[in-house]
């Protein structure tokens, strides 16, 4: 039998070089609705969008019947399968369609249009139309993903379930996020909502929430016991707070003069010297725009002695990387008469610098008794420490955290919150007037919340 082959795409074109697959369309037999010609081999490939189905539909059909389509017949392929052999002229025929759409698999088509030279008389062959079925693709989720509760190949009725990357991201206020796909091919909640709410960090959690360990007395700190904990040890030392997989926390004198410079930050790690820390590298830094600036020289005001940082890239978080929590504003001491805990990589005994994260356990004090010569002292600032243990901050820990509650008393209920950072003190530390200034960071959550929404 002589033949011939003609490939008809069926693709909404966008320009020359662009095409994009058609949400429907209609596809007909040579010469319809006049009878078709004997002797013939055509070929259709049809295609919608990725995520969908397509779903044909035979307005008319009218092609030579025989035993098992042997002469004339329209042949339905789809992933190398063959769906259907159709010929006949009414549904009642055994290889007659009828009107019932036909729902392919996937979103890919072939149809193949076969016919011999035995037609004893004449048949107008085909008309039918396609479309798109379904929802389409699930939108992505940021640090999550998407699964399958009921149904598959994003079908009417299908239901998915959206879930964040545990246990470093969450939804906020609630569990997992559900989507049904409606009627009219959109991917709705039940409050007809098509905003996927984002994962975000989970917060103030360390390695001993989970296995729950305890802490007594200042020492060493272990991996994950205060993954927040970054560390810069170039141009200017000092710590930094991680508060969210993007933002850091610090002072605004550590990084005064260094806003136009890209600094890079070490984090995951409790040992300076060591091979693999995580290596961030700053994409802004904002300083409180109320903060007496001075460059790099001698500051002699740190009101408002807080900046925000922003890396260039995700941080990826870990077991030893993970953020701190933003406290909530309170109208009693910052503390609330609870013992808390600073951390950093500074000075720890005499002035010796430390290539090993610390931590000590310390208490809030009035500002009458820690007065250091004439610096001025305001409500954006308190004073804390520990007489007793001489427990302090020191030069090198400026930036760092003071968080609540103390080390080894964090739950799921009760997180770690960073209360304070490490501003300014006396110029010795470790002796009996072991006291410092911390910033009071409840006094600047809108400022830090807004800022980082805008940047």
């Amino acid at each position: 039998m002589a033949g011939k082959v003609l490939i008809i795409w069926l693709w909404a074109c966008v320009n020359v070089c662009e095409c994009e697959p058609a949400m429907f369309g209609e596809v007909s037999s040579p010469q319809y609705p006049q009878p078709y010609p004997a002797d013939i081999l055509e070929q259709w490939d049809l295609e919608v969008p990725q995520g969908y189905q397509i779903q044909l539909t035979f307005n008319h059909l009218d092609i030579e019947p025989s035993p098992n389509c042997s002469h004339d017949s329209l042949s339905l392929v789809s992933d190398k399968k063959v769906l259907g052999k159709f010929c006949g002229q009414s549904s009642t025929d055994r290889f007659h369609p009828g009107h019932k759409p036909i729902l392919v698999p996937g979103n890919h088509l072939q149809l193949f249009f076969q016919t011999d030279d035995s037609n004893p008389e004449s048949h107008i062959g085909f008309n039918a139309s396609y479309q798109a079925a379904g929802c389409g693709d699930p939108k992505p989720l940021l640090n999550g993903g998407v699964q399958f509760i009921s149904g598959s190949n994003n079908e009417y009725h299908s239901v998915i379930e959206y879930y964040c990357n545990q246990p470093y991201y969450t939804f906020e206020g609630t569990p997992n996020v559900t989507y049904t796909c409606t009627e009219d091919q959109r991917w709705t909640t039940n409050d007809n909502n098509d905003n996927i709410p984002p994962c975000i960090p989970e917060c103030g959690l360390n390695t001993e929430v989970y296995f729950r360990g305890r802490v007594f007395g200042g020492m060493p700190a272990r991996s994950g016991q205060i993954p927040w904990q970054l560390f810069h040890k170039r141009q200017t030392i000092g710590g930094a707070s991680l508060i969210s997989d993007y933002w850091a926390l610090t002072a605004a004198h550590l990084v005064d003069g260094y806003e136009n410079t890209t600094m890079t930050w070490l984090g995951g790690t409790t040992n300076t010297r060591v091979k693999n820390p995580v290596i961030m590298e700053t994409e802004k830094i904002i300083i409180h725009p109320k903060f007496q600036r001075v460059g790099t020289r001698d500051q002699n005001n740190f009101d408002n002695d807080i900046a925000l940082i922003k890396m260039s890239d995700r941080v990826p978080l870990s077991s030893n990387l993970r953020p701190v929590c933003l406290p909530n504003k309170t109208h009693e001491h910052v503390m609330e008469g609870m013992m808390g805990t600073v951390s950093g990589f500074g000075g720890f005994e005499k002035g010796l610098k430390s290539e090993i994260l610390h931590y000590g356990h310390i208490r809030e004090y009035s500002s009458e008794e820690c007065v250091f010569g004439d610096m001025p002292v305001t409500d954006n600032m308190f004073c804390a420490g520990d007489d007793v243990q001489h427990t302090d901050s020191c030069r090198g820990d400026a930036g760092g955290p003071l968080f609540l509650p103390m080390l080894g008393y964090g739950t799921k209920e009760q997180r770690y919150e960073v209360r304070g950072i490490v501003s300014w003190g006396p110029p010795e530390c470790g002796n009996k007037m072991s006291k410092s200034f911390y910033t009071k960071v409840q006094n600047y959550l809108d400022w830090i919340r807004e800022t980082m929404a805008k940047n």
